[in-house]
């Protein structure tokens, strides 16, 4: 009876140590994402591709933007914060400004106001391990409300 308990003991000290000193799971949201333009539907820019480095994505959010529209034109935009709705710059050369909002579910939302006065009021989720689904409403300058889906490949 008294080598049970220890046994037992002991086995409780070493599974928590194994816990302890296991690392933690990568952030699945984490990583290098292209626009998947096949499976992108009314995107203002079909034939414009982007690119979306996230490198956090939990109570902060850090990630960069680049996008090269169909013209040829090249923008890109960043942010890092905590994700707590506040509006502010994001630094690149979009002149755009942010509020990353918590969701109840825990989903991310990303609110940009463009320089012209259009909003895009956007959610991503992961859909499978290498794929990230957005919906987003944009709303142009006369308040004309539009839907897209963006769907981003991991690299």
């Amino acid at each position: 009876m008294k080598n049970h308990i220890l046994l037992c003991a002991s086995a409780a000290v070493l599974t928590s140590s194994w816990a302890a000193g296991e690392p933690a799971a990568p952030n699945p949201y984490v990583g290098t994402w292209t626009k998947n333009t096949v499976e992108s539907i009314g995107m203002p820019d079909p034939g414009g591709s982007e690119t979306t480095e996230i490198r956090r994505h939990d109570t902060v959010l850090d990630y960069t933007w680049t996008g090269v529209g169909s013209d040829g034109k090249k923008e890109t935009f960043s942010y890092s914060g905590k994700v707590d709705g506040k509006r502010r710059a994001l630094p690149g050369d979009a002149g755009l400004e942010g509020a990353m909002i918590e969701t109840p579910s825990g989903v991310i939302e990303a609110r940009l106001w463009s320089k012209d006065g259009s909003l895009e009021d956007k959610f991503c989720i992961l859909s499978a391990p290498r794929k990230l689904t957005c919906f987003a409403t944009t709303t142009d300058p006369a308040g004309k409300v539009s839907l897209f889906k963006e769907v981003f490949d991991r690299r």
